[in-house]
């Protein structure tokens, strides 16, 4: 019974092992050479990955010196532009005049300059007031705006700036063909072999020459302008209170008083202004007077001599010497004289 049950168990497994062999083929395939090219295309991809880190890291470096160069390049560009900076700021205080003065030494601590200084006490009515014109170093120009707020309170600030880059290049490059050209015109003029040649040589020099002194002017005073910016400051103190406008009867009296006493006031200014004139036209008045004087005096001095005998020694006048002597005239006349006809009318 037991050959028989082994012989059945035998028969029975070798079905089983036909049908496990292809099994184990395909595993100790898979487990062989693909293993192996597996593990080398992982170390491939590896290596790969590495290598395009590595490219991607030299790319940025690469790029980073581009930028390097670039932002180094555009800083030099950047000190290279002239600029022209100015400045305007008010400021409030409680004393203008000692507001400038302290302005004044801080700015030439700072190594700049004051330019113009015109000062105010004010009065009753009007505050006092200072105005002031720096130059200060355009590198220091930023500082000193802000150093405005240990004077007073700063009530508007306004800065500006304007790029004379150009306009400085192109008067260099003048300035150094003018340099070129009167170097040349000299030569020329040692080399000269007539009068003429010399004196035409000359004249383009002089031409030239006073051509090249004002451009290097404008470029001295653009270097100026550029190196040393102006600041306006004006200082000024707290405005006055001013007094509310009272109404009624009382407001309107003292607004009464006062258009009353600023007529007043405009009165006696113009009689001021017109009084010279009236003096002056007076005198003229006067002596054209005497002027007429004289000369009725004179025509009445002229008319005794010429008229002959005075009325009371002449003939024909009475005793009294207040008319004519009507007897001395009948006496004297003659018997046969025509008597004078008496008009109708009487």
């Amino acid at each position: 019974m037991s050959t028989t049950a082994r012989r059945a168990g035998t028969r029975r497994a070798a079905p089983l092992a036909w049908l496990c062999a292809p099994l184990v083929l395909v595993l100790a395939a898979c487990s062989g050479p693909g293993a192996g090219e597996g593990s080398s295309g992982s170390s491939r991809a590896g290596e790969t990955s590495a290598g395009a880190v590595e490219d991607a890291g030299g790319e940025v470096a690469d790029e980073g010196a581009a930028l390097g160069e670039a932002a180094s390049e555009g800083t030099a560009a950047t000190d290279d532009r002239e600029i022209i900076t100015t400045g305007h700021a008010t400021v409030v205080v409680d004393d203008p005049s000692a507001a400038a003065a302290e302005l004044a030494r801080l700015v030439e601590q700072a190594g700049g300059r004051v330019e113009r200084r015109s000062e105010s006490a004010g009065g009753a009515d009007e505050p006092g007031s200072a105005s002031m014109t720096f130059r200060i170093p355009s590198d220091r120009m930023t500082s000193a705006v802000e150093a405005l707020d240990g004077i007073g309170d700063v009530q508007d600030v306004q800065q500006d700036s304007v790029d004379v880059t150009g306009e400085a290049q192109d008067l260099d490059a003048r300035i150094a063909a003018l340099n070129t050209s009167t170097g040349r015109l000299r030569e020329l003029m040692a080399d000269a072999a007539s009068t003429g040649d010399l004196l035409e040589v000359e004249q383009e020099l002089s031409e030239r020459q006073a051509e090249l002194d004002s451009l290097t002017a404008q470029r001295q005073r653009l270097a100026d302008q550029v190196a040393m910016s102006t600041l306006d400051v004006e200082l000024v103190s707290e405005p006055v209170a001013v007094a509310q406008s009272r109404g009624g009867f009382l407001g309107g009296l003292a607004s009464g008083w006062d258009a009353l006493v600023t007529t007043l006031s405009t009165l006696v200014l113009v009689l001021g202004v017109v009084l010279p004139w009236l003096a002056l036209v007076g005198v003229g008045y006067l002596g054209y007077r005497w002027w007429r004087r004289s000369r009725s005096s004179q025509a009445a001095g002229g008319q005794g001599p010429a008229g002959g005998a005075g009325p009371d020694d002449g003939p024909g006048y009475g005793p009294s010497g207040d008319g004519p002597d009507d007897t001395a005239a009948s006496d004297d006349a003659p018997d046969d004289a025509p008597a004078t006809p008496v008009p109708a009318g009487r």
